[in-house]
């Protein structure tokens, strides 16, 4: 299979997966606001934040095993690929489970000192700290048996995983809530949920990776190269957390509860459009990684203009549809409180995403080529950015102080970090980055918001909203159409028609 028609597949199962959790969320998130209060809602939230911190005690495990098995799964290196995951297996375990023991026996301190948790929703906080405890041994599960199969490039199981894990959630809570379970009931079906979705992902790891144990010996792989790119990787992924999973300690130390949860939805909406990045990033990793040769340099600079383009295209008419109606969005979905005090954080934190989005094939960029330490500094410096920010701001002007800090921190850093790349790395010149990646995109993306901003007083219920949205896309992709290069509009062709593409690249 070319690397086009890979790409396609691969990104395809990844946008599959997303769009179920996306719409479970939309479907039930209203709901379950509605029944549980915003305060408890509140604490709900923090059952995946504090499952996220346990998960960093994998320290990149997970990247590492993606990395790892895709260049010694294509070598045919039957030696190293065992050592990969005997090292990928030690590290989801070894840190989690004490850290998981830590956090159950130290819910109670960590929901007053940390969480700063009102004393009447303090048991209910206990509890969900604890579900959280219990959850995180499967999810380090599910991130090892991910790490394979993305390693091995079936994206189309790890997708059925995440979304058995991701997409039934917001369903079995919203049941929970009906059967008058409430709060504890959503939790308990977390650790429920969870260890189901890890023992479905490591059946399929087995399954596929069965077929390898015929693989010549091979080199192998020594522990501290495992390491040492893991602990890189950690290093980020730390700061991502820092970055995107802070901002819920300050608020809920700084304001309230129902502000959290006023922030965090819309917040959480938005990071459903910006995974788009983290998919395309994911899909394009192994494949940068197999690139060798002396015309390695050359495809890498194709793949990454022709993906960094195809990734503004998919992500750029929901940021400006959404920045544009967001106070009617936010209204129609989940009440007037949300449409009135949620607008300007949600909008400031959908500039923050296009930033954020724009990392993410530079991100695929330099770990392939062996320089993991560019996107660790840049991460870090985010990350320290919002918690200056966001020490300052929030005190001030609360949840909008959070978003300002959010955009301020991811910015200032993407824009050194890209012009960094562009010329250490890929010797690219700054306009031909413009000409073949930018213009275009922007162009439908100019054209989309002055056809889009006059309308949206007018958006008053769900059918104009639908209305707008989808003549909205109608004119931003039939533009796109025109801009297209003869290249771009071939590819697309023959991965509609599924014909055989080219094999010169994305």
């Amino acid at each position: 299979m070319s690397k086009a028609r890979r790409f396609a597949r691969n990104v395809s199962w990844n946008m599959a997966g997303q769009i179920v959790v996306a719409a479970a969320n939309f479907l039930f998130i209203p709901y379950l606001v509605r029944g549980m209060g915003q305060e408890r809602y509140g604490l709900y939230i923090l059952l995946n934040t504090a499952a996220s911190y346990l998960i960093l005690l994998t320290f990149g495990a997970g990247d590492a095993t993606v990395k790892f098995v895709a260049e010694h799964h294509g070598a045919q290196d039957g030696r190293a690929l065992k050592d990969t995951l005997r090292y990928s297996l030690l590290m989801h375990g070894l840190a989690v489970v004490p850290g998981a023991a830590a956090l159950f026996f130290g819910a109670k301190l960590c929901a007053l000192r940390l969480f700063h948790v009102p004393q009447p929703l303090l048991p209910q906080a206990v509890f969900v700290l604890r579900c959280a405890a219990a959850g995180s041994i499967s999810v380090a599960a599910i991130q090892f048996a991910g790490g394979v199969l993305q390693g091995l490039q079936r994206f189309d199981w790890h997708n059925l995983v995440t979304g058995l894990q991701n997409g039934l959630m917001p369903f079995g809570a919203a049941a929970a809530v009906w059967l008058g379970l409430g709060l504890a009931g959503a939790a308990s079906w977390y650790v429920v949920l969870n260890a189901l979705a890890a023992a479905a992902g490591l059946a399929a790891a087995w399954a596929l990776l069965h077929p390898s144990r015929d693989l010549r010996a091979g080199k192998g792989l020594k522990a501290g190269v495992f390491c040492a790119y893991g602990a890189s990787m950690w290093l980020s992924v730390t700061a991502w957390v820092v970055t995107f999973q802070f901002d819920k300690i300050f608020l809920a130390r700084g304001t309230s509860l129902s502000d959290l949860t006023l922030y965090s939805i819309p917040s959480g909406l938005l990071q459903r459009v910006q995974v788009m990045g983290v998919v395309v990033s994911a899909v394009l990793l192994p494949m940068m990684s197999e690139l060798g040769g002396s015309q390695a340099h050359e495809e890498l600079i194709r793949i990454y203009l022709k993906s960094s383009r195809f990734l503004l295209w998919a992500v750029l008419p929901a940021l400006i549809l959404l920045f544009v109606l967001m106070p009617q969005f936010l209204t129609l979905w989940l009440g007037g409180e949300f449409g009135g005090r949620g607008v300007w954080p949600a909008r400031l934190v959908v500039l923050a995403k296009l930033f954020f989005i724009l990392d993410a094939i530079p991100n695929a960029v330099v770990c392939s080529r062996g320089k993991p330490w560019a996107m660790t500094a840049m991460v870090w410096a985010q990350a320290i950015i919002s918690i200056a920010a966001w020490k300052l701001l929030v005190p001030r002007i609360g949840i909008l102080g959070v978003a300002w800090g959010s955009l301020l921190a991811q910015s200032v850093p993407t824009v050194i970090y890209l012009l960094w790349l562009h010329v250490g790395v890929l010797r690219l010149t700054e306009g031909q980055y413009a000409r073949q990646t930018l213009f275009a995109p922007a162009m439908s993306g100019l054209l989309l918001a002055l056809a889009v901003f006059p309308l949206h007083p007018f958006v008053d219920d769900w059918p104009r909203l639908f209305g707008t949205v989808a003549g909205g896309l109608l004119l931003y992709y039939g533009s796109t159409w025109f801009l297209m290069d003869d290249g771009d509009k071939r590819l697309l062709k023959q991965i509609l028609r599924r014909e055989p593409a080219p094999a010169a690249g994305v």
